[in-house]
């Protein structure tokens, strides 16, 4: 929110420019590495993981990008793998900024920074898979939005437009995706753990039916991942037994 005198305001205006520098060279060094290692971002790299991070990135109600949902899957490569809901609002410190919590770190290198905040909180170092706004754009327009179960009636005010929800199941596109992911803070804790429950769920989803494999998408960029191409194989095959 903007303060009232322009001392503030410069000093907003200056904390932003700041940001979206910190975010811009992020990004930079994030598609360097992306072209270097052909659709893998520098980190763990395994290709026979045991556990693997999977996350949602998509801007909140203030429009800078936060990992909305993250979702740990265990036992990758056995008969009977496992999930486990992290919380994004889990405070942590994200080195170099004033932000504290895990799903903030996203702005500030995506998918990789936060696997770097979760593993100086739980530590545990895990690969991990980031679907993004890219992603989500791309599951809409080639398979007509995604799937979730709204828990409660949602009225959803972005600041332009208010979008409107009805309890039950529902095929949204990305910015109801978005809509519903930020309204979920009106939620009562039940309904909130419902709708992060649906949401992961999709995540799992997403991993094992993405378009055209979620191999072929980290070639493309449209999702990033530290796995090598044979560890996504097997996060696939796990969400495939999880879905």
């Amino acid at each position: 929110m903007q303060q009232g005198d322009t001392g503030g305001f410069g000093r907003a205006l200056k904390r932003g420019a700041l940001t979206g520098l910190i975010v811009a060279v992020a990004a930079a060094l994030a598609l360097g590495a992306y072209s270097v290692t052909q659709g893998g971002l520098p980190g763990v790299g395994s290709s026979d993981p045991d556990s693997a991070l999977i996350m949602l990135g998509v801007p909140d109600e203030n429009g800078d990008l936060v990992a909305q949902a993250i979702l740990r899957v265990d036992g990758i490569g056995t008969d009977a793998p496992t999930t486990f809901s992290v919380d994004p609002t889990s405070s942590v410190t994200i080195v170099g900024t004033s932000f504290g919590h895990l799903r903030d770190a996203y702005a500030f290198g995506g998918g990789a920074r936060v696997a770097e905040a979760y593993s100086r909180l739980y530590g545990d170092t895990l690969p991990y898979v980031d679907f993004g706004p890219a992603a989500l754009e791309y599951v809409v327009a080639e398979s007509g939005g995604i799937e979730l179960r709204i828990p409660a009636d949602m009225s959803v005010f972005d600041g332009e437009q208010l979008s409107t929800f009805t309890s039950g199941p529902a095929r949204l596109n990305a910015g109801e995706v978005r809509a519903v992911l930020n309204g979920s803070a009106y939620l009562t804790l039940e309904e909130r753990r419902a709708l992060l429950s649906e949401v992961e769920r999709a995540l799992v989803r997403l991993c094992a039916e993405y378009p055209g494999g979620i191999e072929a998408a980290i070639e493309r960029g449209e999702i990033t991942s530290d796995l090598s191409r044979d560890g996504v194989h097997a996060l696939r095959g796990a969400c495939a037994q999880l879905r």
